[in-house]
């Protein structure tokens, strides 16, 4: 059969599945998606993203929910792993039952997976290591992936990689806002409770502050916690949330 060269999937459709997914982990299983459909030529019968990104875990998303998972093992290998850590294409055009350790390729049951192709995505987004991303597709024909297929595989991956970046970007972003968040309302609840335990026992803010850690290590809760559980005994209606 005759391989096609390329991926049809436009600036504009890749916009739009941005809008319509905005979590990473939904755009990323709709982005394989889209194009395995447009692989579909070259025998791809699904696809699935890999992406690192600093101090947090590795997220895989597939074309549909339970497809194989191309992404660390149990021992930390993996193909994904190998293109992160060399920036080339994993491709394995027959699969045989010794390729299917976990180390390497975790396939569910019922999946009939019999070659695959992970490449690099090209993103230019400040990750440690020669790439932060990692597409790859499956074919349930042994021999699948040639060549010239891959080549077709790194096109695709190099089309999506602007708008895969921006994803990241808004991910990284929307992941930095929630934790200043989370710091902001924790922060305000300690210093509620300070100043309650001020009030309650005529002492400095330090001292109070000394108070809630001393409970916290004695309990093994964070500081947090105990601030809260101050803070309710007094009222429960102060309110820590912040108003986006």
């Amino acid at each position: 059969m005759t391989e096609r060269t390329g991926t049809e999937l436009s600036p504009v459709r890749l916009q739009e599945l941005l809008l319509e997914y905005p979590a990473l982990d939904d755009f990323l299983a709709g982005l394989a998606n889209e194009l395995s459909d447009q692989l579909a030529d070259l025998d791809v019968t699904g696809a699935s993203f890999t992406v690192v990104r600093p101090r947090r875990q590795m997220l895989h998303a597939g074309s549909h929910p339970g497809f194989p998972s191309a992404g660390t093992g149990q021992h930390g290998a993996g193909p994904a792993s190998g293109v992160l850590a060399t920036g080339l294409p994993v491709v394995v055009r027959h699969l045989d039952g010794e390729s299917r350790r976990p180390e390497t390729l975790t396939v569910p049951p019922g999946e009939d997976v019999a070659a695959f192709a992970s490449v690099p995505v090209p993103v230019q987004v400040p990750f440690a290591g020669p790439c932060g991303a990692v597409f790859t597709v499956y074919s349930d024909r042994p021999g699948a992936f040639g060549p010239e297929a891959v080549r077709s595989v790194e096109r695709a991956a190099a089309e999506s990689a602007t708008m895969l970046a921006l994803a990241l970007r808004l991910d990284a972003q929307t992941h930095r806002a929630d934790n200043l968040q989370a710091a902001l309302e924790s922060r305000t609840v300690v210093d509620l409770a300070a100043g309650i335990i001020m009030a309650q026992n005529n002492c400095s803010q330090q001292s109070a502050v000394d108070i809630l850690r001393s409970v916290s290590n004695s309990r093994n809760v964070k500081v947090r916690d105990v601030a809260a559980g101050v803070v309710a005994v007094v009222s429960d209606r102060v309110s820590t949330h912040f108003e986006e």
